[in-house]
């Protein structure tokens, strides 16, 4: 590495290829993926994503996914936000993570299938918004690498309003 008079390093070729040999390690290795996500009806976008490795997850009962729950994330993020006083942040301003469309992909044991776990809103829509199943496929499919012949599961855990609240009940 030099130096100049400004006291600003320069990596040389061997430095340069060192550390992006380093970041290699998280480049996407295209294998499928399964998680949690939120969906955004109106961005068609996902955020809250935490995935992983679908061969690096521990089958239970049959299925595999990735081992975080939507309700400790949602309050993680919901602490920094407020930490932060991030007024804009969704995660600040919903309190409930019940609130917001969300699911869950699994991967099965029995026929190696991977199901996205999702509410009523999925068929139902959200205030009178139908959802492009079609776009929300093609989102899903690219963040988590999914093959084309996952199948959607409608399961009213992932209900609006629906979740681990009812544990007790």
């Amino acid at each position: 590495m030099t130096k100049d008079d400004n006291n600003i390093n320069y990596a040389n070729d061997d430095e340069h290829n060192e550390i992006v040999g380093a970041m290699s390690v998280f480049l996407d290795n295209c294998q499928p993926k399964v998680g949690i996500f939120w969906y955004d009806i109106n961005e068609n976008n996902l955020f809250g994503i935490e995935k992983i490795d679908a061969d690096k997850a521990v089958f239970v009962n049959g299925k595999a996914t990735v081992g975080k729950l939507h309700k400790t994330y949602w309050q993680k993020q919901h602490h920094r936000a407020v930490q932060k006083k991030d007024v804009t942040s969704i995660f600040y301003n919903e309190h409930n993570y019940t609130m917001i469309p969300r699911g869950r992909i699994f991967l099965d044991e029995k026929d190696g299938k991977f199901y996205v776990y999702v509410g009523h809103w999925l068929a139902d829509g959200i205030d009178g918004h139908q959802i492009d199943i079609n776009n929300f496929r093609e989102v899903l499919a690219d963040e988590f690498n999914l093959p084309d012949d996952f199948e959607f599961v409608i399961d009213y855990h992932w209900d609006i309003g629906h979740g681990w609240s009812e544990e007790l009940l």
